[in-house]
């Protein structure tokens, strides 16, 4: 992954770049590193994160679906990279609200890894291999600073989250073409799939599975076929069952 690129300035101040901070904005800048990057620059009236010579890149941290048809709109263009996120561990610092004294610090790892993406892409199914539309997965450690005053949600024990930072990138894979895609499915598993035996194989819920067929078959990439029982089964189209 890139250096950072510190001074660099928002061409459009006061959109996005002055109101982000930790994860989202340290990713940006990551991406920003190279020559001749502009930050916060419009473009066919929208407002991209980072503008390269060759490609423009949007950061999002959550919610896929709300910029899709921005990243359609701007793909019409010039070639488009999405890059998400996806926490795999999460360093948590908690401080006294009364000094600031660090009162603990504990390192958690989650459950999530590259699949965990298609929660958000089971609501953005058309920006996959999608033309001039690439994906980065970013699996990264955070930094989390939080503070135990009792404003915080019941989820994190009453503490208010102080800040979210990067903490370092630990792996990241593009998907650009169908073929990139397609591979996320194993090659020696047989077709016509089920989330189930496509969960087995991936080692992951039948729901997140699900939702792997579900967006797949929405972009194009794979066809409903006969059900077995209650099972619906897919397949890439123009397979030849035997």
């Amino acid at each position: 992954m890139r250096e950072f690129a510190p001074d660099l300035a928002a061409e459009s101040p006061g959109i996005g770049l002055y109101a982000e901070t930790g994860l989202h904005d340290a990713l940006k800048r990551r991406y920003a590193s190279a020559p001749g990057a502009r930050l916060e620059v419009r473009i066919a009236g929208k407002v991209v994160d980072v503008a390269l010579p060759d490609e423009l890149v949007e950061v999002q941290t959550r919610n896929l679906g709300s910029i899709a048809d921005k990243i359609l709109h701007l793909a019409c263009l010039m070639p488009v990279r999405i890059v998400y996120p996806v926490v795999v561990e999460k360093i948590i610092i908690r401080r006294n609200p009364s000094d600031g004294e660090i009162l603990s610090t504990r390192r958690y790892t989650g459950r999530k890894d590259f699949y965990s993406v298609f929660d958000e892409l089971v609501r953005a199914p058309l920006i996959v291999a999608s033309p001039n539309v690439r994906l980065d997965i970013v699996l990264v450690r955070t930094r989390e600073e939080r503070v135990r005053d009792g404003s915080g949600s019941w989820r994190k024990r009453g503490d208010r989250v102080l800040s979210r930072e990067l903490d370092e990138v630990i792996n990241t894979r593009s998907l650009d073409t169908r073929d990139d895609w397609l591979a996320l499915i194993p090659p020696d598993l047989l077709q016509p799939w089920d989330s189930g035996t496509l969960g087995s194989a991936l080692n992951i819920d039948a729901q997140r599975a699900r939702k792997i067929l579900y967006t797949f078959r929405r972009a194009g990439l794979l066809e409903l076929g006969s059900r077995i029982g209650r099972l619906k089964m897919y397949c890439i189209p123009g397979t030849v069952m035997r």
